[in-house]
């Protein structure tokens, strides 16, 4: 599985090395074996969860601002997982709810080695002590306004919330407070993505 892993990211035009590639494809395994008792995503086929959910993960990369970064209804560690492994310079904070998916989530954890990721077991609207984080990861959470609300806490000054949406999701901006800017992020990169990249930021005050 590690060469499927390299040859997908290479031929999507990301850059990863060997190691990571190893890394990657050890999540990917244990995310398969898992998924047979725990139903943790509803992609089975290598290739396809090798591009959904590693490839579209890995497309954010370069959004990334600072060195604080949270994972917002994490999941299956999508896409912190992956994030964390290819930026091990980075500290990545996964929030999750479910208790079944934050005992896949240690366990990964632990048989990666993962020194630069945190789990948090809770709701992140409960979560009110957590620092401020640089970016705020929010994948296949809730429509956008609602991702806003529940999230906002968490980001520091000069923030950015990044939200992989549907393409259209104009109609989806009612509701966001007028302290936030949005903006819709394009570039070769979010070709990977299959719908639209949504940036959330503070304005000046």
């Amino acid at each position: 599985m590690q060469s499927q892993v390299l040859e997908q990211a290479q031929a999507s035009g990301l850059s990863i090395d060997a190691a990571a590639a190893e890394h990657l494809a050890r999540f990917l395994t244990l995310l398969m074996r898992w998924n047979r008792v725990h139903n943790l995503t509803a992609v089975e086929s290598v290739g396809e969860l090798i591009r959904r959910h590693l490839l579209e993960s890995l497309a954010l990369r370069g959004f990334l601002r600072g060195s604080r970064i949270a994972d917002v209804g994490s999941g299956a560690g999508l896409p912190g997982i992956p994030l964390a492994v290819t930026e091990p310079a980075l500290q990545f904070t996964l929030i999750e709810s479910r208790a079944k998916r934050v005992a896949f989530l240690r366990h990964v954890q632990g048989s990666l080695g993962l020194a630069n990721v945190t789990i948090e077991h809770g709701r992140v609207e409960d979560l009110r002590d957590l620092a401020p984080f640089d970016t705020v990861l929010a994948r296949a959470v809730a429509p956008l306004p609602e991702v806003v609300a529940m999230t906002r806490h968490l980001l520091g000054e000069n923030g950015i919330l990044l939200v992989p949406t549907k393409a259209d999701f104009d109609g989806e901006l009612d509701g966001i407070a007028a302290d936030l800017r949005v903006r819709r992020i394009v570039g070769e990169t979010t070709a990977l993505l299959r719908g639209a990249l949504v940036a959330v930021e503070r304005t000046a005050q």
